[in-house]
């Protein structure tokens, strides 16, 4: 099973239900697809790194990934429109949303990004689960 984690940039940790989520996934041993940003992206992957998780797959979309601590396997998405911002970026998005089985999105309640991932994996029809960590 891959599952598709995302989250808000403006996330400086984890709480203790997405560590504990994460643990489970780690057990089940699902493939994870995650992105390159900061904020959840790389605290989640800090999180793998640390348990020594191997199932990974890091995407990015531009030249160069941003963060991929554990030096994983990465899949770079195409940007044959020259996209850059946020426009790039929801490329690896979506191409995540296709590629997930469900996916876990860890939402501040603000993030646009994070909002139109659970958009996106609804649209396709994709279980998600949405934690709202508290401050």
């Amino acid at each position: 099973m891959k599952i598709f984690i995302s989250g808000s940039i403006s996330m400086k940790e984890l709480d203790l239900r997405t560590i504990s989520r994460l643990e489970s996934i780690v057990a089940d041993g699902q493939t994870i697809l995650i992105g390159d940003a900061f904020g959840v992206d790389k605290l989640v992957q800090q999180y793998l790194f640390d348990c020594n998780y191997l199932s990974v797959i890091v995407y990015y979309a531009g030249d160069k990934v941003r963060n991929n601590i554990g030096n994983w396997q990465t899949k770079q998405i195409g940007n044959d429109n020259n996209l850059t911002g946020k426009s790039m970026y929801q490329l690896k998005d979506r191409a995540m949303a296709h590629d997930a089985d469900c996916g876990l999105m860890i939402w501040d309640g603000k993030s646009q990004g994070t909002r139109s991932n659970i958009e996106n994996m609804t649209k396709l029809g994709k279980e998600i689960t949405v934690l709202c960590p508290q401050p």
